[in-house]
């Protein structure tokens, strides 16, 4: 074998192993001599960065025949300890370092002895200041685990660090409790690889690392969830047999997920735990649940199990005797505060749904506010602004034709189909409406075309009602950084007057009580004889800021239903509404 590419050839464990050419010419000892051909040998540091008070485990490989097992050194510097040293063959060594907690920062040469030769690695590894840790430390294949992260030097921010643990185990919920503390749930896959692997804490930018933080472990949880479909709307029993579960009665939990984060269409009846791998229970999806595969978390304590794509929601069957129907016939109008231009918008809306089930929710009211008539008070919003912050999803709509028709003795109003793609839902509006299409004072009927496998045509007579008159602020002109001094009475007028007893006048001065600092009303349902006052004592609780007064009639209509439909109590009102501007000082 004459062949300089092969000249260096060295039998380790019995195995005849070839050198890569141009590697360098061979001690009689097997090595091969890097100061030959210094630019064709490579020796690498893995990870070459750590954090101050932290262990870890790092590996140097060469490109050639390098260390020998006897008499092998390595040198960090001052505040790194070299622990424990392997040499695993002659290209590789393993060593498990300790960067002191008052390490200087920045990077530094590492020194290698092996063979009688000495090997320097410039700016070889690096400290820097941040670091973390977290526990538990392991997973099982298909286990859900809740893990706390503990950092030093770290900076976290809520919103914006974010750890990363790779392909195979998934975030599904992190939380930042300080900056140097968070905790994350975990969900570790069934079929993803077994073994060590870094861990990366992102904050903006700036990325930390644990080399080898989180070890997937060969044995895994597994867990089988019947039935394998489910209609919109159905209540359904269902079983669960798992495989290395510890399921407890009354401190296990079933979570329905829908794209990784917890499903809002499910509502679960029943939930009984057999043993430690078996439970069973009712679910109800909702009529309007999101087709598609869900998968299920179970959890117990601090453990838990995913059954990814566990059933498979499917449409459930139309049914007209339960849809429902919402209308509005409005104007809003909005005086400009630098012209005193008065803007308005009429919006007309009709949509059928189905109502929820099993029902989301359920909002709140205003509170307390002011109460017929003539008795003016200083109310406080309720806590969370009335509620509405329930995560529900969008009912299912029903179509009913290209357009469906508001009539009256006065005018027709047609509202066209509207086609949201991305909830799927259908309404109808009017488009480019104005006040001439408002006919004040008439009861509209309503009529939808009708369509195949939606709503049939039909004619609902006397249903959306309008407020008796078109009125219009008189005084004052509230525009134009208009100011008021709170210690002094408000009065304000409008006409006509006299809607009375079909129609309700209410007005309001918003803004922040001087008692709590919390938001809060000037408020009062007023006779309705065209002049009202606010009193110097009440506009005094309310903090000197600009405000925006409001002035509004309403009027209510009857409870009514579709033919057929189930639901006969579908409320109906319209309004008139008007926003201004003022300043109190």
């Amino acid at each position: 074998m004459n062949d300089p590419r092969f000249r260096c050839s060295c039998v380790l464990g019995g195995a005849l192993l070839l050198a890569a050419p141009l590697l360098g010419a061979c001690h009689p000892d097997g090595q091969g001599d890097p100061d030959d051909t210094p630019s064709s040998n490579i020796l690498t540091l893995d990870p070459a960065v750590g954090g101050l008070d932290t262990t870890l485990g790092v590996r140097f490989a060469a490109s050639w025949s390098a260390f020998d097992f006897e008499g092998s050194q390595i040198d960090f510097g001052e505040g790194i300890t070299v622990d424990e040293l392997l040499v695993l063959d002659a290209w590789n060594i393993d060593a498990d370092i300790t960067i002191a907690a008052d390490a200087a920062l920045g990077a530094r040469d590492v020194v290698v002895e092996s063979g009688g030769y000495t090997r320097t690695l410039e700016d070889g590894f690096t400290v820097i200041q941040e670091s973390f840790s977290i526990s538990p430390d392991v997973g099982m294949l298909g286990e859900t685990v809740e893990v706390e992260f503990t950092g030093r030097n770290t900076a976290w921010e809520g919103g914006v660090t974010w750890p990363s643990f790779g392909d195979g185990v998934n975030i599904m919920d992190f939380t930042v409790i300080t900056d140097q503390l968070a905790l994350a749930t975990l969900s570790v896959a069934g079929d993803t690889y077994a073994g060590p692997r870094d861990v990366l804490m992102e904050t903006g930018a700036e990325v930390v690392v644990l080399y080898d933080g989180f070890q997937v472990d060969r044995a895994g949880l597994a867990a089988s969830w019947d039935p394998m479909v489910i209609e919109q709307g159905e209540t359904v029993a269902f079983e669960v047999e798992a495989r290395g579960t510890n399921f407890v009665d009354g401190d296990t939990e079933l979570i329905v997920m829908d794209g990784g984060e917890e499903s809002n269409d499910y509502a679960i009846d029943r939930l009984e735990v057999e043993d430690a791998t078996h439970l069973y229970g009712e679910i109800t999806m909702s009529n309007a649940a999101r087709t598609g595969f869900r998968d299920v978390l179970i959890s117990t304590s601090a453990e838990g199990v995913v059954i990814p794509d566990a059933f498979e929601v499917v449409d459930g069957p139309l049914d007209l005797s339960e849809v429902a129907v919402s209308i509005a016939f409005n104007i809003t109008r909005g005086i400009d505060n630098s012209s005193c231009q008065v803007a308005e918008s009429v919006y007309a809306l009709v949509w059928f749904y189905i109502p929820l089930d099993p029902p989301c929710g359920g909002g709140g009211g205003m509170g307390s506010g002011p109460q017929p008539y003539d008795v003016n008070g200083v109310f406080p919003y309720p806590e969370g602004g009335g509620g509405g912050g329930d995560d529900c999803p969008t009912p299912q709509s029903v179509p009913a034709g290209d357009y469906v028709w508001l009539e009256s003795d006065f005018n027709t109003v047609t509202l066209d189909r509207v086609e949201d793609t991305t909830s799927g839902m259908v309404y109808y509006y009017g488009f480019d409406l104005t006040a001439a299409d408002y006919g004040a004072g008439y009861w509209y009927d309503l009529h939808p075309q009708g369509e195949e496998g939606g709503l049939p045509e039909y004619l609902v007579e006397d249903v959306q009602p309008t407020v008796p008159s078109d009125w219009q602020l008189t005084s004052p002109q509230l525009c134009q950084d208009y100011t008021h001094n709170r210690a002094e009475d408000f009065t304000y007028t409008w006409t006509p007057a006299q809607t009375y007893p079909d129609a309700i006048f209410a007005t309001g001065i918003p803004g922040t009580l001087e008692a709590t600092g919390t938001g809060g009303f000037a408020g009062c349902i007023p006779w309705d004889d065209g002049e009202h006052t606010y009193l110097g004592s009440e506009l005094s609780q309310l903090v000197a800021n600009p405000a925006e007064p409001y002035f509004y009639s309403y009027i209510e209509g009857p409870d009514f239903g579709l033919p057929d439909s189930i639901y006969q109590s579908n409320p109906t009102e319209s309004f008139i509404y008007l926003s201004a501007y003022m300043v109190l000082e």
